[in-house]
């Protein structure tokens, strides 16, 4: 690796804390069009402090990559764990890993740890796309995980919310905060991340929309059907407030709910309707099946959900109970 490359790296890494994703793509973008012309020497020195080279730099560089491509935060502290769990257990230096020992890993972490095969790949994928990375860096001369092995994942279907659910629910709601709370997700079909950043200044009450940055840093939009709208308001009557979250923390007006907070809620409203295997992410599975159900094209369902791949899309759709000969004599008779 070059030496002006090694110097943005590092200057990019320690700026990571204090800057978003877009301010810390501009940097890099400034450092390199600003060093283009400069020559760089590495200055000679008896003790050497700091290896740009090291695996730590490696390390702490590869997650500040995965913030300058827009990662969301629950995915790069997801693969974080997962690479330290690896690190731990392997214990050598990353030039000296090899397939075998990243197979050795899995198989032990399948037998001993008992894990299933989704959350195996999971793993597996964490831990190829790091060392692949690191190759393409040029911190590592071979890629070990390049010959190990895809594993097979059975895929299972993924049910939504029955409308009898939605309704045992719905019914199972007590306080403003939990009508709205089930109302926004229903009715945006927004991830949990995104429902604690859903902001009154970005809620246009006129139409009923509400912009949000989803993953990728991708901006969309999405809308509050009347329900969500009624349910709001009611909740804005209890909590009156025209800026920062809408659905405010347990710190009061200004602060925003956490993930933890909107999927303990939904647990306990499921608790008290009877509904079983609740969580906020079906909610999204829900409103995607809902759409298609009521004759929304799914490429419109992708832009509603903010993929970036209609197959993703296809994957949240629950098909059962639908009448296929309906809907063929509806679109092809």
């Amino acid at each position: 690796m070059e030496m002006k490359e090694q110097l943005i790296n590092s200057v990019v890494r320690n700026m990571e804390p204090d800057l978003e994703a877009k301010q810390l793509r501009k940097l890099k973008i400034i450092l390199t069009i600003n060093l283009e012309k400069i020559r760089l020497e590495k200055e000679c020195r008896d003790v050497i402090i700091y290896d740009e080279s090291s695996d730590l730099a490696a390390y702490k560089q590869y997650f500040v990559s995965m913030k300058l491509r827009g990662l969301s935060r629950g995915t790069i502290e997801l693969a974080m764990r997962t690479i330290d769990k690896f690190n731990r257990w392997i214990h050598i230096a990353f030039k000296d890993v090899t397939t075998n020992d990243i197979r050795l890993y899995i198989a032990n972490r399948e037998m001993n740890d008992h894990l299933s095969s989704a959350t195996l790949d999971r793993e597996r994928g964490c831990i190829c796309r790091f060392f692949q990375w690191l190759y393409d860096e040029e911190y590592i001369l071979k890629d070990p995980s390049k010959r190990v092995e895809n594993i097979k994942v059975e895929k299972r279907l993924k049910k939504a919310f029955t409308p009898i659910e939605v309704e045992l629910m719905r019914n199972a709601c007590i306080k403003p905060k939990e009508k709205a709370v089930f109302e926004l997700l229903l009715s945006t079909g927004c991830r949990v991340t995104e429902l604690t950043l859903l902001s009154m200044e970005n809620y246009d009450q006129q139409s009923g929309s509400i912009t949000v940055v989803g993953k990728g840093n991708k901006e969309r939009r999405v809308f509050v059907n009347a329900r969500a709208k009624v349910a709001v308001d009611n909740y804005l009557k209890v909590k009156p407030h025209v800026m920062g979250p809408i659905i405010c923390g347990l710190h009061g007006v200004g602060t925003g709910m956490t993930s933890n907070g909107i999927q303990k809620m939904v647990k306990e409203i499921a608790k008290r309707a009877g509904v079983a295997h609740a969580h906020p992410h079906k909610f999204r599975r829900t409103a995607a099946t809902f759409a298609i159900k009521q004759g929304m094209e799914i490429n419109n369902v992708r832009i509603f959900l903010g993929h970036s791949d209609i197959g993703t899309t296809q994957g949240y759709i629950d098909v059962s109970g639908m009448d296929f000969k309906q809907i063929h004599e509806r679109f092809i008779a």
